[in-house]
């Protein structure tokens, strides 16, 4: 998909409904089980490392089918070669880029499928909580 992705929900304006949202009935089959997976390349450079690791873990895998891990293992290796040569061109560096949004990498692919990531943090009702008490203890007077 070309262009730029959408806002995140929280940054965009419109907030009435169109009439056909939510009409679609989607299609649900079951992601790929968890498991430990090999890479399965011969002394892959380190940040490749890193990102097979760091996408195992990542909330996209729970969308991955066994197909989907297999073409991660191929983008894995495309750009395992792309970083191997000591001068890689912008064209290889665009395509290692194009295949791994199309994986769900960026967080643009993920809005534009309606995946929205919330940060790990305090639930709002605790957040609530403690401004209420901070401005309660505000409106106390010292003795």
């Amino acid at each position: 998909m070309a262009g730029i992705g959408p806002a995140p929900a929280r940054k965009r304006r419109r907030t009435n409904k169109p009439r056909t949202w939510g009409a679609a009935e989607p299609t649900t089959v079951p992601a790929a089980g968890v498991q430990d997976r090999e890479l399965g390349l011969e002394d892959p450079h380190p940040l490749v490392v890193s990102m097979w690791e760091n996408i195992q873990k990542s909330c996209e895998a729970t969308f991955y089918s066994e197909a989907d891990w297999a073409r991660l293992r191929l983008e894995l290796w495309y750009a395992n070669e792309v970083m191997r040569n000591p001068r890689p061109t912008g064209q290889a560096w665009t395509q290692v880029q194009h295949g791994l949004s199309d994986l769900l990498v960026s967080p643009a692919a993920k809005r534009r499928c309606a995946i929205e990531m919330k940060a790990a943090g305090p639930d709002e009702d605790a957040v609530a909580a403690v401004s209420m008490l901070d401005r309660y203890r505000q409106s106390l007077k010292p003795v």
